[in-house]
C-alpha cells in the first residue's frame, strides 16, 4: 500500500507523488495513525489475519467511532474473495437483527482498497464469557443462547446460513438495560441462498468453519443448511452449561473422528441440568441432521419449555441477569411459587439468599418471545473482579480458513438490563376504574401483578369521572406502598414511577420516602427531587441530611447545591476524591457554576467509554455550560444505529438549546420506523414541547409496558394538556397488570 505521509491519504500503488500535495508517498504494510480511508481516519490497528486487517477509526465528520475491515492489497485483486468479503457486508444488511453486527458502509477505491464500516462494539467474547462462568448457569445460559438463536432464525429467514459460528464470533455488550446483549459478528463465510445471493461461490466438498464447532455434513464436505449453525450453536451451549467441550482431539483427524463416531456424554451426566435442557441440547448434536433440531425457531420453542417448568417469568429472569451482572436488581413482586431453588456445579456452595431474591416468578406467568429468554445469576460476588475492571482487546480471526475476523475493541463494564414487556394492557377505553365488578381472568393476569399480596390492603376505586377521587386513591396506594418497610421492592417501584411522572404534587410522597429504612429507597427519593428541583423542598431535604449516610448524604447535598445552598459544596468537594461518588458531585457542582466541578466532568469526559450513562451525563452537563467539545462528541452520538443512545443524545443537546437535536427528537416520532418513538416522545415533552401527546395514545393502548410507561411520563410532563387521557390513565391505574405502569399512572394522576 502506498500512502502519503504528508495528507495521509492511500494512493494507487503506481502513484510517484500525492496528487494533492506533490509529496512523495511511502511504502507500508499497514496504514499508520492518521491515514485517511475515505471519510475516515485511522485511530490504531487492532489486529490482522490471513485476509487483512482491522482498524479502529473515527468518522471524521460525524465523529463516529467504527472499526474498518480490510483486504489485503494482493487478495483485493482476487474476484472471487472480493465477492465473499463483500457477502459479509451484504448479509448482515439482508438479516437487519439488533443481534448482529451493523455494517455501515462498503468501499472499493481507485487506490486498490476493499474493506467495510463496522459498528465498535464495547464488551467481550463469549469464550472470553463462558472461561469466566465456567459453566454457565442455567438462566444466563438461556438468556445468552436465546439471543444468539433469535439472530441466527432472522438470518436463516433470509436463507443466510453462518456457517463459522464460534464463540470467538460472538460478542457481550452492556446495551440500554441488558448486561448481557449478544452481537453476532463475522458472516465471511456465510452462505447465501435467498435474497441478494451470488453465483455459488463454494462447491460441494469444500469445507469452511472451524474444527472444533463443525457438523458433521461440514466435515465430510456435504450441503449444509440452517441445521449445520443449529450443532454449532449446541456445542457452544454444550460447552457454556458443562464447562466442557463435547468432542475433543489434540489432532484434526482425532477431532474430527470424535465428530463423526463418539458417542455424546449428556450434559446432564456432567453437571445437574434439567432433563428438558439437556435433551435439547443433545438434540442439537444429533449427527443424523433429520434427527437433528430442525431450526432456530424449534430450538427457541425448546428454550421456552425450559423457562416454564423452572416456574419463571421474564422479571424474575432479568433480575437474575442483572444479579450475574452485578448490578442493582429490577424489583419484583414475589408471585405464590416464592423463590426458585436453582442447580449448582457439584461442589458448589448454595446460593446465598440476595443473590436470587428477586429470581422468582409465578409458574402461570405468561412468557414473551420478544424479550431474552430466561437466566439464572449466582452471586455477584463470584464474578471475577477483572471482568469490570480488566481492558483488552478482540480480534477474531478464523482458524481453518485462515480468514479476517470481525474486530471490537473491548472495554469491559456492565450497564443496566432490559425491563420486559408485560401482558396486553386494558384497553386505553373510556371505562373508568370501578365500572366493570368483573375481576381480571386468571388467564391474563400474571400471578403477583397485584399492587400488594392479596388481602393485605383492599383496592379502593373511585366513580367515573371522579378526579379528585382518583388522585386522592392515587396517593393512598402509593403512600401506602412506600410506608410498606417490609417490601423494599414495592419502595421501589413507587419511587421510580415517581421519578417518571416527575410531577411536583408527588414532592411530598418523596419526602417520606427520604425516611424510608432502605438506603437504595433514599438515594432514589433524593435524585427524584433534584430533578423536580422545586426551591420550596430544601428545608426538606436538609433535614433528611443530618442523618443520611455517605452516599445518601452526597446525593442530598447534589440537590441543595442546585438549589443555591452553598453549605453543601464542601460535603461535594469531598465526593470529588471518590470515584463512587465525583460524577454525582461533579455535575451539581457544575451546573451550579463551579469550575472545579466542571473540570471533574471534562476529566470524566476523557476517562469514560461513549455512550456509557457516566459519559452521557458528563457530556450532557458540559454541553449545557456551552462546552464545544462535550457538543461534539454528543452530535457524534446522534447516527449511533443504537436508537436509545441516539435519543439520548439528541436529548441532552437540545436541553443544551441545540434546535437541530430537537429537530430531530421530532423527526425520530414522526418516522413509522423509528425503534424509540416512546422515547422520542418523552424527550420531547421534557423539553416542554406538545408535540410528543400526539403518540400518547398509542403509547397508552401498546401491548409493551415499556411504551405504557413512556406515555404515561409524556403525561406527567404535560400534565396541563393530558388530562383528556385521565380516563384512560385511570384505568391503568386500577387494571393494568404490571406494578410499574400502576404505579406509573398513580404518579401522573397526581398532577392531573
Amino acid at each position: 500500500m502506498r500512502v502519503c505521509m504528508a495528507c495521509r491519504r492511500l494512493l494507487r500503488a503506481d502513484a510517484v507523488r500525492c496528487p494533492a500535495d506533490g509529496a512523495a508517498p511511502e511504502d507500508v504494510e499497514t496504514l499508520p495513525r492518521g491515514a485517511r480511508l475515505g471519510s475516515h481516519r485511522i485511530d490504531r490497528m487492532l489486529g490482522q489475519g490471513g485476509m487483512g486487517f482491522v482498524y479502529e477509526a473515527t468518522h471524521e465528520v460525524l465523529n463516529r467511532r467504527t472499526a474498518i475491515k480490510m483486504l489485503r492489497p494482493e487478495l483485493a485483486k482476487v474476484g472471487p474473495i472480493v465477492t465473499r468479503f463483500l457477502n459479509e457486508a451484504k448479509a448482515v444488511n439482508l438479516i437487519a437483527h439488533e443481534n448482529i453486527v451493523n455494517v455501515y458502509d462498503y468501499g472499493d477505491g481507485v487506490d486498490g482498497s476493499v474493506y467495510f464500516v463496522m459498528e465498535f462494539l464495547e464488551g467481550q467474547t463469549l469464550g472470553e464469557l463462558m472461561r469466566e462462568r465456567q459453566p454457565m448457569q442455567v438462566p444466563l445460559c438461556l438468556h445468552v443462547f436465546g439471543q444468539i438463536a433469535r439472530a441466527l432464525d432472522a438470518a436463516h429467514r433470509k436463507k443466510i446460513v453462518h456457517r463459522d459460528l464460534k464463540p470467538p464470533n460472538v460478542f457481550v455488550i452492556a446495551r440500554e438495560d441488558n448486561p448481557y446483549f449478544i452481537k453476532l459478528l463475522d458472516f465471511g463465510i456465510a452462505q447465501l441462498r435467498g435474497e441478494g445471493a451470488e453465483e455459488e461461490l463454494t462447491a460441494v466438498g469444500t469445507v469452511m468453519g472451524t474444527p472444533q464447532y463443525m457438523s458433521p455434513e461440514q466435515i465430510l464436505g456435504g450441503a449444509v443448511d440452517a441445521r449445520t449453525d443449529v450443532w454449532a450453536l449446541g456445542v457452544m451451549l454444550y460447552r457454556a452449561a458443562t464447562g466442557q467441550v463435547p468432542f475433543k482431539g489434540e489432532r484434526l483427524a482425532e477431532l474430527t473422528e470424535q465428530i463423526l463416531h463418539h458417542a455424546l456424554r449428556p450434559p446432564s451426566a456432567l453437571v445437574p441440568l434439567p432433563a428438558t435442557l439437556s435433551k435439547l441440547i443433545e438434540r442439537c448434536l444429533e449427527r443424523r441432521i433429520d434427527a437433528r433440531c430442525q431450526s432456530m425457531s424449534e430450538l427457541l420453542a425448546g428454550f421456552e419449555r425450559v423457562k416454564q417448568e423452572q416456574g419463571l417469568d421474564d422479571h424474575a429472569i432479568l433480575a437474575a441477569v442483572r444479579a450475574d451482572a452485578g448490578v442493582a436488581p429490577v424489583p419484583a413482586l414475589a408471585g405464590p411459587a416464592g423463590p426458585q431453588a436453582w442447580p449448582r456445579p457439584p461442589g458448589a456452595a448454595a446460593w446465598p439468599a440476595h443473590a436470587h431474591a428477586h429470581a422468582h416468578a409465578a409458574v402461570s406467568a405468561p412468557a414473551h418471545a420478544a424479550v431474552p429468554a430466561p437466566a439464572h445469576a449466582p452471586t455477584p460476588s463470584t464474578a471475577p473482579a477483572s471482568r469490570r475492571s480488566r481492558i483488552g482487546l478482540y480480534v477474531g480471526l478464523g482458524a481453518l480458513a485462515g480468514g479476517l475476523g470481525s474486530a471490537a475493541f473491548v472495554a469491559l463494564g456492565r450497564g443496566d438490563a432490559p425491563v420486559p414487556a408485560s401482558t396486553t394492557p386494558p384497553s386505553a377505553s373510556t371505562t373508568p376504574p370501578g365500572a366493570s365488578t368483573t375481576p381480571p381472568s386468571a388467564s391474563t393476569t400474571p400471578p403477583g401483578a397485584a399492587l400488594v399480596p392479596p388481602g393485605s390492603r383492599a383496592p379502593q376505586h373511585p366513580a367515573a369521572g371522579d378526579r379528585a377521587g382518583w388522585r386522592a386513591a392515587a396517593e393512598r396506594d402509593l403512600r401506602g406502598a412506600l410506608a410498606d418497610e417490609r417490601s423494599p421492592q414495592q419502595q421501589v417501584l413507587a419511587v421510580d414511577a415517581l421519578e417518571a411522572a416527575r410531577v411536583p404534587a408527588g414532592a411530598p410522597l418523596l419526602y417520606a420516602a427520604l425516611k424510608a429504612s432502605s438506603p437504595e429507597v433514599r438515594v432514589k427519593a433524593a435524585r427524584a427531587l433534584g430533578e423536580l428541583a422545586l426551591p420550596d423542598s430544601a428545608p426538606r431535604v436538609r433535614d433528611a441530611l443530618a442523618d443520611a449516610g455517605d452516599k445518601l448524604k452526597i446525593e442530598l447535598a447534589a440537590v441543595l447545591y442546585r438549589l443555591g445552598d452553598k453549605d453543601a459544596r464542601a460535603i461535594l468537594r469531598r465526593a470529588l476524591d471518590s470515584a463512587a461518588t465525583r460524577l454525582t458531585a461533579a455535575v451539581a457542582m457544575a451546573e451550579a457554576g463551579d469550575d472545579a466541578g466542571r473540570a471533574a466532568l471534562a476529566e470524566l469526559l476523557v476517562a469514560t467509554p461513549a455512550g456509557r450513562e457516566p459519559w452521557r451525563r458528563a457530556a450532557g452537563a458540559l454541553a449545557r455550560l456551552g462546552d464545544a467539545k462535550a457538543r461534539g462528541l454528543l452530535a457524534g452520538e446522534l447516527v449511533q444505529p443504537d436508537a436509545a443512545r441516539a435519543v439520548g443524545a439528541a436529548e441532552l443537546l437540545a436541553r443544551a438549546g441545540d434546535a437541530a437535536a430537537k429537530a430531530q427528537l421530532a423527526r425520530n416520532l414522526a418516522d413509522p420506523e423509528f425503534a424509540r418513538p416512546g422515547s422520542a416522545a418523552v424527550a420531547l415533552a421534557r423539553l416542554g414541547d406538545r408535540r410528543g401527546l400526539g403518540w400518547v395514545p398509542r403509547g397508552l393502548a401498546s401491548a409493551n409496558a415499556d411504551e405504557r410507561k413512556l406515555a404515561l411520563a409524556v403525561c406527567g410532563a404535560l400534565a396541563a394538556d393530558a388530562a383528556v387521557h385521565a380516563t384512560a390513565i385511570a384505568r391503568l391505574a386500577a387494571e393494568d397488570p404490571d406494578p410499574r405502569v400502576r404505579m406509573t399512572a398513580e404518579a401522573v394522576l397526581l398532577g392531573l
